[in-house]
């Protein structure tokens, strides 16, 4: 089994609230779908940069897997505490100025 480091886990503000996007270490970057699958497998571990934790599975339902950060006695921690945590903001597009008679013939115009 081999392992890896985990130095950031990317997040994105979402409708149903802030979701694990990337998983990123040096040299390589993991959608949560995938770590799931090395990590149920078996295939792989991964442990966050300068910490004793490490990413892990939960069962959850019947058909359903989570991806979890435990300590090295197997106590989940919650993700959102640790510096590896990175909530990323979408940047919106930078509005184009319009002329006053742009505005003026159409106002509900982008």
């Amino acid at each position: 089994m081999a392992t890896y480091i985990v130095s950031a886990l990317h997040a994105l503000q979402s409708p149903l609230g802030v979701v694990l996007d990337r998983i990123v270490g040096p040299g390589w970057t993991e959608t949560p779908a995938k770590m799931l699958n090395h990590l149920i497998h078996n295939r792989h571990q991964f442990v966050l940069a300068g910490t004793e934790l490490q990413v892990a599975t939960r069962r959850h339902g019947a058909d359903t897997w989570l991806l979890i950060i435990v300590d090295r006695d197997g106590r989940e921690v919650a993700a959102e505490s640790l510096p590896h945590w990175q909530l990323e903001q979408r940047k919106q597009p930078v509005p184009v100025a319009r002329t006053w008679w742009q505005r003026l013939v159409g106002p509900d115009l982008a």
